[in-house]
């Protein structure tokens, strides 16, 4: 993704919410609209190996979900997720600066 797609997807709130349902409808597999930390695994599990990198173990994953679920549900909710998504687009953004 080059910044003008980035900076264009962070401007457009129509574009951005679009970006964040149909990521997170992906992660959310039993679509509770919520992900548990099962579901957070799967992902992550998955994004590490098509890295190359080594997945995270089972205290990774819980110091991601507890820096994720900021509400302390156990659960990431949908709001939780988009402020996830922001954020790692800004951090792209601010990598290609």
């Amino acid at each position: 993704m080059n910044t003008k797609s980035i900076q264009e997807i962070l401007q457009n709130k129509s574009l951005f919410e679009r970006l964040a349902i149909e990521s997170f409808s992906s992660v959310d597999g039993d679509k509770s609209g919520e992900i548990d930390s099962s579901e957070l695994e799967v992902i992550i599990t998955q994004l590490a190996t098509s890295m190359g990198s080594e997945p995270p173990n089972g205290e990774e994953i819980k110091e991601i979900m507890n820096d994720l679920d900021t509400d302390n549900s156990g659960k990431i909710s949908f709001d939780e997720f988009k402020n996830l998504i922001k954020d790692v687009l800004a951090s792209m953004l601010d990598d290609d600066i």
